[in-house]
């Protein structure tokens, strides 16, 4: 689980001043670790595709792309000296753990993997019923894909199961209110710095600790 001391832990930020938001945020105290391809401070920051599909994360106040925040929990995917590293978003995330001043703590919990035989599987960001469930008068909606990859080999920290509803509010009226119940299951896990959900028929839940 991610938990720098906040008073001593003051990342670096731009985008504080709005008259000028290239410039350098004053150091102050934050929950946020910054995420990186590899076990160096002056590595580049790890990508997020749904964010930045052509460019790099950036160190702006107002970007999660590369980072984990106190509370969230991940599984350890690799240790190199001061160095931890996540699954984050289908790759691994290098954030500077040192043993004298810990970022992280360990946390036990169940987690989330590919099953076997599965080289990956879809991840998707909301949790819809299955078309077969919408009753006339209801469009279908259309449940996609990310474009993130969750790999054989990676594992996630298990939130819990998710409802799978959709609710339809089209108009200021309650009573045209109607909620859409499926029987597909799906689970929430933490898959970057937002949760995002899977198909429990596509994992397979473990413990870690």
């Amino acid at each position: 689980m991610i938990k720098p001391d906040f008073a001593t832990n003051k990342p670096y930020f731009y985008g504080c001043d709005r008259k000028n938001p290239e410039a350098a945020c004053p150091p102050l105290p934050a929950g946020t670790v910054w995420l990186r391809t590899e076990p160096r401070a002056d590595a580049p920051l790890v990508k997020d595709i749904g964010k930045h599909p052509t460019g790099d994360s950036l160190y702006s106040v107002y970007d999660h792309s590369a980072r984990a925040s106190t509370g969230q929990r991940y599984a350890v995917a690799d240790r190199q000296g001061d160095w931890t590293a996540i699954w984050y978003l289908g790759q691994k995330a290098w954030f500077h753990n040192p043993a004298a001043a810990p970022t992280a703590v360990p946390s036990m919990g169940l987690v989330v993997t590919p099953k076997p035989g599965k080289a990956t599987v879809p991840v998707y960001g909301r949790a819809y019923p299955e078309q077969e469930a919408y009753p006339e008068g209801i469009p279908y909606q259309a449940v996609t894909p990310l474009q993130y990859t969750f790999s054989a080999g990676e594992k996630y920290t298990l939130a819990g199961p998710a409802a799978t509803e959709y609710y339809r509010a089209v108009t200021f009226n309650l009573e045209d209110h109607q909620v859409v119940r499926g029987r597909t299951k799906y689970l929430e896990i933490q898959f970057g710095h937002r949760v995002m959900f899977v198909k429990a028929d596509d994992v397979q839940v473990t413990f870690s600790g």
